[in-house]
């Protein structure tokens, strides 16, 4: 029997709201950074892309820092808001410099602002994602309410095409796509976190306050074999879909020769859009690690198809990045869901809910993929003598459609077969919460017989489940 929702559903889409702007953020961090940096700017293009790598690496501290800080650290707003609040301010700062600098710039300039994007980012999305997961307990629910976060981002990226469409239509280059992008931002991103803080309650922590030192609590981690799963096929997917991203701009313009790649990401986005309900009726059929795997294979074949295509195929190519689109959300809100139920795993080990933890640690890996993916396709596109900003021969061009179409599909056919068989389904993790239920059950008995008898705060010993 489907359990009851327990979040309203005004909740989750106020919930959700604050990921229209970061999506504005995400897009053209990927999309438009590179080629404004290197082909308007002068910067060196192989320059740009380790400084970008170097840039994510810094996520690799401030993750798992925000991550325990936001699970730890009470405030009288809660856990999870004051990082909104916060990290608000420091995305600002750093867009407006990132975005809309003052040429003359250096390589230096880029490594300094794109670091503080990350470090702002960091602050509002790691929490807010993380207080997604503790909203409801139910494995279908999760997938919902991570459905709803996903629907507003892409939302927000459907909008984030429609500026550089027309602005690419009227003759504008990269630097006016990313200096409208960027006063967007600063005039939403404030509004979306007033609504989300204002409107959606955080949870108590209802499992308790068993104290787990953190060496301990990172071996339970390590011994976590879902989680380990989910993060190894989240690193290995995210490496290849980032690989294929970051060279996008190049062989839409030089390969296929569409004049417009705003128009064309507005067909992606708005096809991964319309795809969400869709990925959330598949994921509650056949389990979420198999509607991923789903997900990959169109993936896959979809860029295999890419590699046969020219100069004027703009129609066939349009297709085939729409069924990219299709699975794009997938990729987003599939994993996110997953984490949040190995989380449970945890608890019943540990006695926390360290939900912060569990997504900084994931977002790490993330960010590792990305960054890996960044810096790989735009130094081996490099080594092949091709420019960003001029003509290039056949050669080069050759070897950008190798990069674009078949590198990247290696990646998710691996991850394809390591999810497959994901050993956390629906079943059990139904298993994992009666368990919950009953060591909620029992503290709160507990603590009405201490109340009663008029005796300090009862204690809170980890409970040891059954392996999972």
């Amino acid at each position: 029997m489907r359990p009851k929702s327990e979040v309203p559903f005004l909740t989750k889409l106020a919930y959700g709201t604050v990921n229209t702007p970061l999506s504005f953020i995400g897009f053209p961090l990927v999309i438009y950074v590179a080629p404004f940096y290197s082909g308007e700017l002068g910067l060196p293009l192989a320059l740009v892309g380790t400084m970008l790598f170097i840039a994510r690496i810094t996520d690799v501290i401030t993750d798992p820092i925000v991550g325990i800080l936001s699970d730890k650290v009470q405030t009288r707003f809660g856990r999870r808001k004051i990082w909104l609040a916060t990290g608000t301010l420091v995305m600002m700062l750093g867009v407006y410099m990132l975005f809309i600098p003052e040429p003359p710039v250096t390589i230096w300039y880029l490594l300094l602002w794109v670091s503080v994007v990350y470090l702002g980012f960091t602050m509002i999305a790691l929490p807010h994602e993380a207080w997604g997961g503790e909203l409801s307990p139910h494995y279908h629910e999760r997938t919902q309410i991570t459905g709803t976060r996903q629907t507003f981002g892409l939302i927000g990226l459907v909008l984030a095409t429609v500026v550089p469409a027309v602005i690419i239509s009227q003759g504008g280059k990269s630097g006016a796509v990313l200096e409208a992008l960027g006063w967007t931002i600063l005039a939403t991103l404030p509004l979306a976190v007033l609504i989300v803080c204002w409107f959606v309650p955080e949870r108590p922590n209802a499992v308790g306050e068993a104290h787990v030192p953190f060496w301990h609590g990172l071996r339970l981690m390590t011994r976590n074999g879902p989680f380990k799963r989910v993060l190894l096929v989240l690193f290995i997917a995210v490496i290849g879909e980032t690989f294929r991203i970051t060279i996008t701009y190049f062989f839409a313009m030089q390969v296929i020769g569409i004049a417009n790649l705003g128009t064309l990401y507005l067909w992606y986005f708005v096809t991964g859009l319309a795809a969400i309900p869709v990925w959330i009726k598949l994921g509650h059929h056949i389990g979420k690690h198999r509607a991923l795997g789903v997900s990959f294979t169109i993936i896959t074949l979809s860029s295999i198809g890419m590699f046969f295509l020219g100069k004027g195929d703009t129609l066939a190519f349009t297709i085939l990045f729409a069924m990219k689109g299709f699975c794009f959300g997938s990729l987003q809100l599939l994993p996110s869901a997953m984490v949040a139920d190995v989380v449970d795993v945890d608890t019943i080990r540990s006695g926390q809910k360290r939900q912060g933890l569990f997504y900084a640690v994931a977002g790490v890996v993330l960010k590792l993929g990305m960054a890996l993916g960044q810096g790989l396709s735009l130094n081996l596109l490099d080594l092949t003598g091709f420019s960003a900003g001029g003509a290039n021969g056949p050669d080069q061009l050759w070897w950008l459609s190798f990069f674009y179409c078949v590198a990247p599909c290696g990646f998710f056919l691996v991850a394809l077969r390591l999810v497959w068989k994901y050993p956390l389904t629906a079943t059990r993790h139904r298993r994992i919460q009666d368990r919950l239920a009953v060591r909620v059950e029992r503290i709160n008995a507990g603590a009405a017989r201490i109340e009663a008898d008029g005796v300090g705060a009862p204690g809170n010993p980890p409970f040891r489940a059954e392996p999972v």
